[in-house]
């Protein structure tokens, strides 16, 4: 596994506000995500995997995307990197995100390093975590320390250094005193480089009348709810002329399943997840089911290079489905919370209510549950990619030449 790059050259300290002194030189920038590329990963053990994926394969989407988007010269580091660290080899600290707003995180150890460091700080696809919009979120006193720091360290009044994931977490944030923060979605919208992609799902989805393989993004053995959709999908998938894969992201052990790692599971544990995959097999036929379906990836473009086989990605994680839309296959997102529909809304991805799903559910069905307009889908594209490029050069971020492309519509 790679190790956190540091840089050999002595570096002059910066300024107090945390910004080097005037120069023409462009920010060095550190990305607060340790392992950027896991290399030859086939052989490595289980937990270094979990880990450096950040315990959820989706992430490598949104890590990926950012990587790409900024041409300054970058680092990454880990999220516990010391200050003096940050401050030695970086001029700026940017932070991919996820859905940390929720009762599920406590960042205040991180919150006082960052604070440390005195860098300024640039979060990106920032989400928050309730059971629908109509919950308020529930924060450590940790967690909002944390978005407070980052909200702290920006230098200008005049431009927003917290880039979220829609609507809904800029309010909680108003509502928390953090205000001014920008609604725009996942930068793994612009992982496909080219404008007019909206024009080529179109294309391929109309190509066939039904669609014949189908790639499930799989969701977790405890969601209860969603678990005879999961079914449904997984018969469609078994197809024995087109067949699909039952792309797993998180937890532990649905990703272990995938890796052909059984044993390290506790037996009622697996049991629940054949349950609610397969429960119609015997324990040996679901093994078998695991090494014949079920898929986990650790580098993006592998990923939506197996994505470009299927038709048609659908289920209950959003970056599973999203990636498919930024091969040029369509994708359909189950949504079962604020995060995936908030997601979903801000950049175009078709979704579904999972309550919604209620008739049997075929390739009749999936076909008519699509909604895309691919006009639409590439003008708000377009209009996410200017909002996103004006953001990083607000932030002194230097954006990457095509994304001005995609927002130009050429």
């Amino acid at each position: 596994m790679l190790e956190d790059i540091a840089f050999d050259t002595p570096v002059s300290q910066p300024q107090p506000s945390g910004r080097p002194a005037a120069s023409s030189e462009p920010l060095r920038v550190a990305v607060l995500w340790k392992t950027p590329n896991l290399g030859l990963y086939s052989n490595a053990p289980f937990d270094s995997l979990y880990t450096a994926i950040g315990h959820n394969n989706g992430n490598l989407a949104f890590v990926h995307a950012i990587a790409s988007h900024i041409t300054n010269p970058v680092g990454f580091f880990a999220w516990g990197t010391s200050a003096e660290t940050l401050r030695k080899n970086a001029d700026i600290i940017v932070i991919p995100c996820a859905n940390q707003l929720g009762r599920h995180t406590d960042y205040g150890q991180m919150a006082e390093n960052l604070e440390k460091s005195g860098l300024p700080i640039v979060a990106i696809g920032l989400g928050a975590q309730a059971n629908s919009y109509d919950h308020d979120i529930e924060l450590s006193p940790g967690t909002l320390r944390w978005a407070q720091v980052i909200a702290a360290s920006n230098p200008s009044s005049a431009s927003s250094n917290i880039y979220t994931r829609g609507a809904y977490t800029s309010a909680q944030l108003d509502k928390l005193g953090i205000t001014g923060s920008l609604p725009g979605g996942c930068p793994s919208h612009f992982l496909n480089q080219a404008p007019g992609l909206g024009r080529k799902i179109h294309a391929n989805w109309t190509a066939c009348e039904l669609p014949r393989s189908i790639s499930v993004a799989a969701g977790h053995q405890a969601w209860v709810k969603t678990r005879e959709i999961e079914h449904q999908l997984i018969s469609l998938m078994m197809d024995p002329i087109a067949p699909g894969q039952y792309v797993v992201q998180s937890m532990g052990e649905m990703i272990k399943i995938s890796r052909g790692i059984f044993d390290d599971i506790e037996p009622q544990v697996l049991k629940e997840i054949q349950e609610h995959t397969v429960p119609h097999y015997s324990p040996e036929e679901f093994r078998s089911w695991c090494r014949n379906y079920v898929r986990s990836y650790y580098d993006v473009p592998a990923w939506m290079d197996s994505l470009r086989q299927q038709d048609l990605t659908i289920g209950c994680r959003y970056h599973g489905v999203a990636l498919a839309i930024q091969a040029e296959r369509m994708g359909v997102t189950v949504t079962i919370d604020s995060r995936t529909r908030e997601l979903c809304e801000n950049t175009g991805v078709p979704y579904v209510d999972a309550a919604a799903l209620t008739a049997p559910l075929t390739r009749k069905r999936l076909k008519a549950l699509v909604a895309f307009d691919p006009d639409a889908y590439d003008r708000h594209r377009a209009d996410s990619a200017g909002r996103y490029l004006d953001f990083l050069e607000a932030n002194r971020l230097k954006p990457a030449p095509f994304l001005k492309a995609i927002a130009v519509g050429r």
